[in-house]
């Protein structure tokens, strides 16, 4: 049977004075003054299962959820996330994981943190924009929102020459759905 998270919390390395370390504690708080983010994460995760009370019990809803924003914080990859779990004090304290406590497998993570849906992430986002006027921190009448250049099959992208080649693709492609 899958929990939403653990009853009581593991015995954890003491805290570490960094600025990376304090804005994990923040984001912490957050969490728990917003225990409805996991509820969300506990339906997404028990959503179409069999739960019943024999078997290994799966990642808690808190450790899905906290695995998913360290992975999104520090841009880690599926193959990165689980050695950095392990590797980490801070990480691990964040994500709620004891001293003697194994950390996740990779196929566990990847499993799991997919199964948030999109409409979950935006129902939590709703809910950190909400937590985020109430405590005068951001008004959440603007989006900034940035774009990070990938690696594709067209030619290395540099200035708007990338966007051109996009829209042209798009274009082209669209016109052959169009014809058929």
């Amino acid at each position: 049977m899958r929990e939403k998270s653990k009853k009581q919390l593991p015995l954890m390395n003491p805290t570490i004075d960094h600025p990376q370390a304090r804005e994990l504690e923040e984001i912490d708080l957050i969490l728990e003054k917003n225990a409805t983010i996991i509820d969300l994460v506990h339906q997404d995760l028990c959503r179409g299962r069999n739960l019943r009370d024999t078997g290994a019990n799966g990642l808690s809803a808190e450790h899905v959820l906290r695995a998913a924003i360290v992975k999104q914080m520090f841009g880690f990859s599926y193959e990165l996330l689980p050695f950095h779990l392990a590797d980490s004090n801070s990480l691990r304290r964040f994500c709620r994981l004891g001293i003697a406590d194994k950390c996740f497998k990779k196929s566990a993570l990847a499993k799991n943190i997919k199964r948030i849906s999109g409409t979950t992430w935006e129902q939590i986002n709703r809910i950190l924009v909400v937590h985020g006027r109430q405590t005068e921190v951001e008004k959440g009448r603007q989006v900034r929102i940035d774009c990070t250049v990938v690696e594709s099959n067209i030619h290395p992208p540099s200035d708007s020459t990338l966007l051109f080649d996009g829209v042209r693709v798009l274009v082209r492609i669209l016109d052959g759905i169009r014809q058929e």
